[in-house]
């Protein structure tokens, strides 16, 4: 079925090209498009385990120089909680730690009986045969107080029994931190071993560092390492309990540290991974309440639930002031459709301190004239003529300068909302000192994703994430019903700050059609804020199912020129494993 509308999906763009720009033109674009993707992968939509298997098949190690200078090798201890039923797991535990390739590292097994651990002789056997391996008595005290026992090390990996280390994975850590000593934490990807068959399976290539991500889960998960004294700071009353770990990283989203993805596969889990929260109760609300103290520190209630069908948990955040929000909607002779989007805000939404600007962009047509005139009769409504020709850029930037609202919402006069609470969901992270554009989860009238977070690089330059996808699936690490970090969102819909809309300059008239949002997002970055996308401001987004979705080829090589290190570095919330040419996540392979 998902190749068949591959198939006609290929089919409507092409004739949509055709009819737009003529033969010529579609010929060279599909040669391109061809030559990107292969023949054989123009309907390609397999399985992410059955895309792995070819993964791994095709993998070569990432890690082959051995030798380290020992002056200025960072060492790494690895702290490890233990029970001393699972001796068997950790004998395993401890061989791929032995296995290492770099020697730079000392394991701290931490439990709350050493004397218990003693009795089983095969683990005490393997314990004595490295000078490395050391037993911490727990005895009530936090992660702070354990690792301050930890006295030969400047980086804490944290490690289960149920983890199996790549041989490289301290090594890779290692060069990592000589390349940048000022890092605080690292985190690399991770997948499920099957301890029977010995298969690899549910690879977890994780974005980068995403501090709004992790209010829905612990994507970070393992491998993962962090600056000892940063930990002696952030895990004073955490103690080794349930979600102790998501406690901490949830700790950091309060500091401004220095994080870093490294996209390898590092690490191998017995049980399923941390992503997929545990299933007993006392572990949901041991996540529920980490997260609440997180944005509590932030000034913020939270209203979280656990959803048991994805592992995720679904959090909320209050308002703190009810400020005013100015809509700004661009338009010109589209009366109707505008009327369905003016009814829609006005009916369906909670949120009651807002403003609504219609810039009428020079429109002609009577009924559209008509109806402008009448909705002038609307306390919230304000109708403003721009009569220069369409520079998607200047109207907008027309609005914001005649806006009054703390915060402005750039939206297509061609949606419709579907959540009441949209404009709470947008403001929930436009609130958020560090957060700069937030974009909704926008549907085409068939219930396809239209937009759900945009990526850099993606089909050339930049490409909606999970593109007519069906919105009712959770994605690839349930990531299209997560609130989640990511590098732009369209302005078809996406809040911002008035204050942070100035700082950043708005809109670029030099992208009159299309780029401007994004180029507006990566703006953003580069200004060190974080833009989010929320699946909770839910509306429909009718004229972009039959629209030309192709902007002039100038703006998209002006957009490159201006924005190279994110073509050549990659975008920083998606995986360089990943396909660059689907939409879907599916590797690229």
């Amino acid at each position: 079925m998902r190749i068949f509308r591959s198939v006609v999906e290929l089919l409507v763009r092409s004739f949509r090209i055709l009819k737009v720009y003529g033969l010529l033109y579609f010929i060279r674009r599909g040669w391109k498009y061809v030559k990107r993707r292969g023949w054989r992968n123009l309907f390609a939509s397999e399985d992410i385990n059955t895309q792995y298997q070819k993964w791994i098949h095709k993998r070569k190690a990432y890690y082959s120089e051995k030798p380290f200078n020992c002056s200025v090798v960072p060492v790494i201890g690895i702290m490890m909680p233990v029970n001393y039923t699972e001796h068997i797991r950790i004998q395993d535990s401890v061989k791929s730690i032995l296995a290492q390739d770099s020697p730079y590292w000392h394991l701290y097994l931490v439990t709350d009986d050493p004397t218990e651990l003693g009795t089983k002789e095969s683990l005490v056997k393997q314990i004595k045969t490295d000078k490395r391996i050391s037993i911490i008595w727990r005895s009530g005290a936090d992660v702070a107080g354990i690792v301050k026992k930890m006295t030969q090390v400047d980086y804490v990996l944290f490690m289960d029994v149920n983890d199996r280390l790549s041989s490289e994975a301290v090594a890779t850590f290692q060069k990592t931190l000589i390349k940048d000593r000022n890092l605080d934490l690292i985190y690399a990807d991770e997948d499920t071993f099957d301890g029977v068959s010995g298969q690899r399976f549910n690879p977890v290539f994780k974005p980068g560092w995403s501090p709004h991500l992790l209010l829905s889960f612990n994507y970070i998960g393992h491998p993962v390492v962090l600056r000892k004294e940063l930990l002696e700071k952030v895990g004073k009353t955490v103690f080794f309990s349930n979600n102790w770990e998501y406690r901490i990283l949830l700790s950091l989203t309060n500091l401004h540290v220095n994080a870093k993805r490294i996209p390898e596969m590092l690490c191998s889990r017995i049980s399923p991974a941390d992503f997929i929260v545990n299933e007993s109760e006392e572990n949901h609300n041991s996540g529920y309440l980490a997260i609440k103290e997180a944005l509590s520190k932030k000034g913020l209630h939270a209203t979280v639930r656990f959803c048991p069908e994805m592992g995720i948990y679904a959090t909320r955040l209050g308002i703190k002031e009810k400020e005013k929000i100015s809509i700004i909607i661009p338009t010109k002779d589209n009366g109707k459709i505008l009327q369905g989007c003016l009814e829609s805000i006005l009916e369906k939404s909670s949120y009651d301190n807002y403003e609504i600007l219609i810039i009428d962009n020079g429109s002609t047509d009577e009924s559209t004239l008509i109806f402008l005139a009448d909705i002038k009769k609307f306390d919230k409504i304000r109708v403003l003529s721009y009569l220069k020709e369409f520079n998607y850029p200047l109207v907008n930037n027309f609005g914001a300068a005649n806006a009054a609202g703390k915060h402005l919402v750039f939206l297509n006069d061609d949606t419709k909302v579907i959540s009441s609470d949209w404009l709470e969901a947008l403001l929930e992270y436009s609130q958020m000192q560090e957060v700069g554009a937030v974009g909704a989860l926008l549907l085409f009238p068939n219930g396809l994703i239209q937009h759900a977070g945009i990526v850099i690089g993606m089909r050339g330059s930049a490409s909606h994430a999970f593109y007519k996808y069906e919105a009712d699936k959770p994605g690839y690490l349930n990531l299209i019903q997560c609130v989640r970090n990511v590098s732009a969102v369209t302005a078809a819909c996406m809040m911002i700050k008035a204050e942070t809309f100035a700082k950043v300059g708005g809109f670029d008239p030099r992208f009159r059609l299309g780029m401007n949002d994004v180029d507006l997002c990566l703006r953003l970055l580069k200004m060190g804020l974080y833009n989010v996308y929320t699946p909770y401001a839910k509306l429909i987004h009718y004229e972009s199912l039959t629209r030309n979705e192709y902007v002039d080829d100038n703006e998209i090589e002006m957009f490159k020129r201006l924005h190279c290190e994110f073509i050549s570095n990659g975008d920083p919330y998606y995986h360089p494993e990943l396909s660059l040419e689907r939409n879907d996540y599916s590797l690229a392979i």
